[in-house]
């Protein structure tokens, strides 16, 4: 089984919308996300099982991506979606958090093979995870939201 990790570029105003949808109706949901949605410049080559081991990274070092503004709305996502986490523009500490500069690839790679993800370029992976994320977030308007969704 495989897994990709997606990001989405929203207006802050239809994530309620999205979220209701995501409860009621999984088709209208797709249609409503391609809509309003637009994917950033930047994409992650790599599998999401590799962005599933870069948030788990961030977590246990107390990075928390999740805006508190939308728990609920994450939450409803991802019950009938696939793991979701809705990103709001961030303070300068954690986009200064996500630098790359800040973690080893190395510290990377034993994460991911702590978790049963061991390859060659696996540190190089995690570090694009962050590179991504960081620049994303960096790059987010006040009226934007990023959604990261692997499944």
């Amino acid at each position: 089984m495989s897994a990709i990790a997606s990001l989405t570029l929203l207006h802050r105003s239809s994530i309620p919308e999205l979220a209701r949808l995501a409860r009621t109706s999984p088709s209208l949901f797709h249609g409503y996300l391609a809509e309003h949605g637009r994917e950033p410049q930047e994409r992650y080559d790599w599998s999401g099982y590799c962005m599933l081991r870069v948030v788990t990274y961030l977590d246990e070092r107390g990075v928390n991506l999740e805006s508190s503004e939308f728990t609920a709305e994450s939450a409803a996502i991802s019950e009938a979606y696939g793991l979701s986490i809705l990103i709001t523009s961030a303070d300068e500490e954690l986009v200064h958090r996500l630098d790359p500069a800040g973690h080893a690839a190395a510290e990377l790679a034993a994460h991911f093979a702590e978790l049963g993800l061991e390859f060659e370029e696996s540190g190089q992976a995690g570090l694009d995870g962050l590179t991504l994320l960081r620049d994303s977030i960096a790059q987010l308007r006040d009226d934007e939201v990023l959604l990261l969704h692997i499944g």
